[in-house]
């Protein structure tokens, strides 16, 4: 054995002491915290390039009402885009109960995402066994479990409307500083989708176009027309039956010959 003393750097490290695990907490209905204005900031920056790259609007829809209840804190949440009629053409909810929440609104025409349309102003329900507005709506929402909820309007320009409302299970839940936080992951959600509508729009033509030219060729060589001809002629039985001019050129190249007259028209 050498004969140098022992020094401390000679002995063995100490095993550093392992970090303590919390333990996981599965959240309870309604208690989901609102996040700090960094922690929005962070999700809304993350959230945008996801809403823009969604396929079509069905898609775009269903990842705003998933980023609502994330970034907003509420247990489920919904949506509605209708047609300039009024007629509802994309419906979306994070669970079947909040599905049954929204839908019943529009069946009853009455409800905080009807009077947010109609007002075009967020509507902010903290208990909704004390609201007056909604008797008929707040009874079923009494049935499916939800007390309390935020419902916002969404800005899709002079032809599409539409309405995402977030629930709660508990009531007084929403604030004004929910309010806050949704309208800033709604400015991003009513671009999203209206580019999303925009690209199907293109996409439609596009595909309608081609289908119409794909029929034009089949006309010009079975009955020996020119391309003017072809087209009166797809244009003729479009009109005549009141069925769309993309409809009349499917059935051709499908059937590779003019159509019979249709029963119905779209």
């Amino acid at each position: 054995m050498s004969g140098e003393p022992f020094t401390p750097a000679d002995a063995e490290p100490e095993p550093e002491p392992e970090p303590e695990i919390e333990p996981t907490h599965v959240a309870e209905p309604g208690s989901r915290r609102l996040l700090e204005p960094d922690d929005v900031a962070q999700l809304l920056a993350a959230a945008a390039p996801h809403l823009y790259l969604q396929p079509d609007v069905e898609s775009t829809v269903n990842a705003v009402i998933h980023q609502g209840v994330e970034v907003i804190g509420g247990d489920a949440a919904g949506a509605t885009l209708l047609r300039p009629r009024g007629r509802r053409e994309v419906a979306a909810a994070t669970t079947d109960r909040a599905e049954e929440a929204d839908r019943v609104q529009f069946e009853l025409s009455e409800g905080p995402s009807i009077t947010a349309l109609a007002e075009q102003e967020p509507v902010l329900v903290t208990d909704s066994t004390t609201e007056p507005r909604w008797p008929r709506w707040t009874a079923v929402i009494a049935e499916i479990g939800y007390r309390s909820m935020l419902a916002m309007p969404l800005d899709l320009g002079p032809h599409y409307s539409g309405t995402v409302i977030v629930f709660w299970e508990l009531a007084e839940q929403p604030a004004e500083r929910h309010v806050a936080v949704a309208k800033l992951l709604l400015r991003h959600a009513a671009i999203a989708i209206t580019d999303a509508r925009r690209s199907s729009t293109l996409r439609e033509a596009i595909d309608a176009r081609y289908q119409i030219g794909l029929a034009q060729g089949i006309l010009m060589e079975r009955y020996g027309l020119d391309a003017t001809q072809s087209f009166e002629v797809l244009r003729r039985y479009s009109r005549d039956n009141n069925v769309k001019l993309s409809r009349v050129a499917g059935d051709v190249v499908r059937t590779r010959s003019l159509p019979e007259a249709y029963g119905t028209g779209e």
